[in-house]
């Protein structure tokens, strides 16, 4: 609820700004990278017949007898355009900073000569006991 919300004219109380609503769903998007999904829902609700969107709407989510505006689309426009620019994944990987890319690479390869080395001396010791116990008990 904003001022107009609470204290506009005649026309304005009672009804909610949907470029607020816009705003919200920009904002929630670039800073936390997440959507309450539903609110897109609400937004693409307030769009008219000719694809502008109306200022404002009411409690139940219709848009009130609201006109549609310039700026109200502008803003409804660019919050659904970064609607398709999120991840459809739960997890961003593209957004994990890249010294831990480099570090869990690191540690994995690490782990791998790790294994690789004690096979090779398991190996070793393996051939060097068969040998020990085929010199002392010859056929």
């Amino acid at each position: 609820m904003d001022e107009a919300y609470k204290a506009g004219s005649a026309s304005e109380h009672g009804i909610y700004q949907t470029c607020e609503l816009a705003l919200y769903i920009y904002a929630l998007q670039k800073v936390s990278g997440t959507l309450f999904y539903g609110e897109e829902e609400n937004l693409f609700r307030l769009q008219g017949p000719d694809g502008g969107f109306h200022r404002g709407y009411d409690q139940i989510g219709t848009y009130a007898g609201t006109q549609e505006n310039a700026e109200t689309t502008s803003i409804a426009m660019i919050a659904i355009s970064n609607l398709s620019t999120t991840k459809p994944f739960p997890f961003p990987l593209f957004l994990i900073p890249s010294w831990i890319i480099y570090l869990f690479t690191g540690l994995a390869i690490t782990a791998v000569g790790i294994v690789v080395i004690v096979l090779l001396l398991e190996q070793r010791r393996r051939k060097q006991s068969f040998q020990r116990s085929s010199q002392t008990h010859p056929n």
